[in-house]
């Protein structure tokens, strides 16, 4: 397989034009001519990922969050940009489009903590929101035990004192939906990371907002777009460290 072939399809299914106009989602770095023999999927691209890629012998990078975000002005021989490309490495970004896409990291962390859920897509809700029912009404605090429990986290929260039975979700540093939660009728928030002001307020507007990280609540994706590719391309599948990701070989 090329790098080609694995930018189209994860384009399949998180196409890249429906990324927030902000973002840079996309092929960032390399060719997409490419053959990948290895590959590491992870969610963010770090020297450690590099350094990881290159000891296996990997040629592709498949990460979440952008390898380049903000201009790069230079690359030079101390920047894992540079060890990539030296090292002929590839890297294709899968951000925003992959947060909003069904089956992608939003509707992942939904599934993991057993929520019925659905997907929100109109002009004022552009699908970066889930709307997820509790099959019985939460407490806050009984809400924070059962997100500790099942993402083996720390949760910071604020409590309306309200049951919670409809709860928004977003995954990463979700706090600016928390006003499409509230149009949508939901009782609480779920998110990666918030300022302390943004529970203040969400407090205020009368929604209980909970954080459970941003690394926690996005890391349980980078398995999934493993599987995915695996059983695309047939890859025999080898599991690393959370920050180093997954390896994935072509057979």
């Amino acid at each position: 397989m090329k790098v080609l072939d694995v930018f189209n399809y994860i384009d399949s299914f998180a196409p890249f034009s429906s990324q927030e106009e902000w973002d840079n989602s996309g092929h960032l770095l390399g060719s997409l001519n490419s053959e990948v023999t290895k590959a590491v999927v992870c969610l963010d691209v770090s020297n450690e990922v590099i350094d990881y890629a290159v000891k296996i012998g990997a040629n592709l990078i498949v990460s979440h969050h952008p390898v380049i975000f903000s201009p790069v002005k230079t690359v030079t021989d101390d920047s894992y940009l540079y060890d990539a490309l030296i090292h002929g490495i590839s890297v294709i970004s899968a951000h925003t489009n992959l947060d909003r896409a069904p089956g992608g990291v939003n509707d992942t962390l939904s599934e993991l903590l057993s929520f019925r859920f659905q997907k929100v897509y109109d002009g004022s809700f552009p699908g970066f929101v889930n709307v997820c029912y509790a099959e019985k009404p939460f407490t806050a605090e009984s809400l924070s035990s059962y997100l500790r429990e099942k993402l083996s986290c720390a949760v910071s929260y604020c409590d309306t004192g309200e049951k919670i039975t409809r709860i928004g979700l977003c995954t990463g540093a979700g706090a600016d939906f928390i006003d499409d939660a509230i149009k949508l009728g939901c009782d609480a928030f779920i998110t990666g990371e918030a300022k302390y002001h943004e529970f203040l307020e969400a407090k205020e507007k009368g929604i209980s907002l909970f954080t459970v990280g941003h690394f926690e609540s996005e890391i349980p994706v980078v398995k999934k777009l493993t599987d995915k590719l695996n059983n695309e391309f047939n890859c025999t599948v080898f599991c690393a460290s959370p920050f180093a990701g997954t390896v994935i070989t072509e057979k």
